[in-house]
């Protein structure tokens, strides 16, 4: 599960809420479609406290596997680039354990969902985490299979609010930018477009570090990586 937290919300006036609202609508609208190509959506359940999000994903088995943290990872990777595309930064953690989740109640409570509330607003970003105990589970779990899956998840040192770093599981949001499944004018120059999301949205003073952080975190991914933009094919016949 995950807690994700919208920067600056907390202070919009009735204008910006308004805006807010109708983009939140719209990515959690893109989430849900997201997760019917690839999740059993009737163990996903989304709920939403005011300027925060809950992702609660019910595993079917006794304890999650690498294939649904992975899948959870790469829904969340759509749910942060398609948020900056519709003007909100989030910041949050990813918890792996036990929790009850009741749509019906809006309720969700437990193991997990603690362990994710008391990290979520830690770190000093815009982005998604695990939290330090489930980047330890989740590393036993690729242990185990030998298998990279850095395109949905990497180790990064997340900076934290008091100035220290501490290294984790974070979603690799930035990979996104580079697929073929994103229109082209966002993929034809990654870094321009993401510089444009975060130049056009109001940053409260105190907050702008986040985003500077965020661009670092972007730019360390796409030169780790040695990501390239995946234009479209020119027709056949045409140079380009």
């Amino acid at each position: 599960m995950a807690i994700l937290d919208a920067l600056g919300a907390a202070a919009y006036g009735k204008s910006e809420i308004n805006r807010f609202m109708k983009s939140r609508d719209i990515v959690l609208r893109l989430a849900q479609e997201k997760a019917e190509t690839m999740l059993n959506v009737d163990l996903l359940s989304i709920f939403t406290f005011n300027d925060t999000i809950v992702f609660a994903l019910q595993s079917e088995n006794d304890k999650p596997d690498i294939e649904e943290a992975d899948a959870f990872f790469l829904l969340l990777r759509k749910f942060i680039v398609d948020s900056l595309q519709n003007g909100i930064l989030f910041r949050g953690a990813i918890a792996l354990g036990t929790f009850y989740a009741d749509a019906a109640t809006n309720t969700v409570m437990g193991e997990a969902v603690t362990d994710a509330a008391s990290w979520y607003a830690k770190a000093s970003w815009i982005g998604v985490h695990a939290t330090p105990r489930s980047t330890i589970y989740l590393e036993s779990l690729l242990e185990e299979e030998q298998k990279k899956r850095n395109y949905s998840m990497v180790d990064y040192s997340v900076p934290m609010k008091e100035g220290s770093a501490v290294r984790l599981k974070v979603v690799n949001w930035p990979k996104a930018l580079f697929t073929a499944t994103v229109p082209g004018e966002l993929r034809s120059s990654p870094r321009a477009t993401v510089m444009r999301w975060f130049g056009h949205q109001p940053v409260p003073i105190g907050s702008e570090e986040k985003c500077f952080n965020a661009i670092a975190f972007f730019d360390e991914i796409v030169k780790k990586q040695k990501l390239v933009p995946k234009l479209p094919k020119a027709p056949r016949g045409q140079s380009g």
